[in-house]
């Protein structure tokens, strides 16, 4: 094997390979890229039996065909390393792959080509398009609110919900929700499925640099997202996800707008009374008024007052600061919604342009 390529054909795939191979995989291989010279195309592929995610590059400059295996954080911290302008050398010598750029010369481990896994392909039961930004903004809109290692094992991930020509992406770790939705091109037949959190994770950073339409294929075990340049492929979660409609709270509803950056800066001087054991925030809302308390275990205390739009009933609700915060960093608009059912049931946060988005914020005893 013997090719050359710019570092702008490789960079951005080394980084989202590299991240997928993680350099923790207790099997070895699954720390390597897979590495194949072949037609004018340079083929990476990185896996870690959960996910498959391939390039194709196109490379004019292949001396000799061939493949190996090698670690994918090296040789993506030695590319990143590197001016933009730079082109790699990479050729096979001795049972090293040997890399060039510039001045530099080095020699990397390799690991046999046959114990690299190959994930198998199942038969797809639906198929459609969609913009690829428009499912990373889904994702960047809920995946907040994911599970991480929650024994109820559904809700370590995204539930990916087709619904005729509707694709509604739907995240919960208990203690709060988030829904969105989009229009897609096709009606489809009605699905659900469960997406796993690193998948989920992956997928919108590998959108966000490769924005433009995708393949999208279901089956009752995987997910293929597809284009031109990229194959994604992974497994889902087995089980049945909880119906989040009931979470939806119900009753007299009384509403605050409130521009985002300026509850958001309250929020951010709030917070530095809080800690990782104790993170509430009472919100006591009265006519045009919104008073932001917080206090900590040491009886330190904050209060700040802002103008909103509220008509409502006055009311007092606490919550978990992260949660607010975390919900207003990914709406994208500049002012957002609450809506209150009083203050023992949950409120929601929107985004008062559209209905696409919906979080459900539980309310905290403080």
């Amino acid at each position: 094997m013997n090719f050359k390529i710019p570092k702008s054909s490789i960079a951005e795939p080394l980084s989202l390979l590299a991240s997928v191979a993680e350099s923790r995989q207790s099997i070895p291989i699954l720390s390597n890229i897979y590495i194949k010279a072949e037609s004018d195309e340079i083929t990476l592929i990185a896996t870690d039996l959960e996910i498959e995610l391939s390039f194709s590059v196109e490379c004019k400059d292949i001396k000799e065909n061939g493949e190996t295996t090698v670690s994918a954080r090296k040789i993506f911290d030695l590319t990143r390393s590197l001016s933009e302008d730079t082109t790699l050398e990479f050729s096979l010598k001795d049972n090293q792959l040997i890399v060039t750029a510039l001045k530099f010369n080095g020699e990397f481990a390799i690991l046999p080509i046959q114990d690299f896994p190959v994930v198998e392909i199942e038969k797809f039961d639906l198929e459609t398009k969609i913009k690829g930004d428009l499912l990373a903004d889904l994702i960047d809109q809920t995946s907040f609110a994911m599970a991480s290692q929650d024994v109820r094992y559904y809700l370590n991930g995204i539930l990916i919900e087709i619904e005729g020509a509707k694709v509604n992406l739907v995240a919960t770790d208990g203690h709060r929700l988030a829904w969105a939705t989009e229009t897609l091109d096709a009606e489809l037949n009605e699905n659900k499925l469960i997406l796993p959190r690193k998948s989920a994770i992956e997928l919108q950073k590998l959108l966000n640099i490769f924005p433009g339409e995708v393949n999208l294929c279901f089956s009752t075990n995987q997910i293929l997202i597809s284009s031109n340049e990229f194959r994604f492929v992974s497994k889902l979660i087995e089980g049945n996800y909880p119906d989040y409609q009931k979470v939806f709270p119900k009753g007299e509803e009384q509403t605050l707008k409130v521009e985002k950056s300026l509850i958001q800066t309250a929020l951010s001087r709030a917070s530095v009374l809080s800690n990782e054991k104790y993170r509430g925030v009472k919100f006591i809302l009265s006519k045009d008024n919104l008073r932001i308390c917080a206090n900590n275990p040491s009886k330190e205390s904050a209060e700040e007052e802002i103008a909103v739009d509220y008509s409502g009933d006055e009311l007092e609700i606490g919550f978990n600061i992260s949660y607010i915060q975390e919900s207003l960093s990914v709406i994208d608009n500049p002012e957002v919604e609450f809506v209150f059912f009083g203050s023992e049931n949950s409120c929601i946060i929107k985004n008062n342009k559209n209905d696409n988005l919906v979080h459900v914020i539980m309310p905290m005893r403080l």
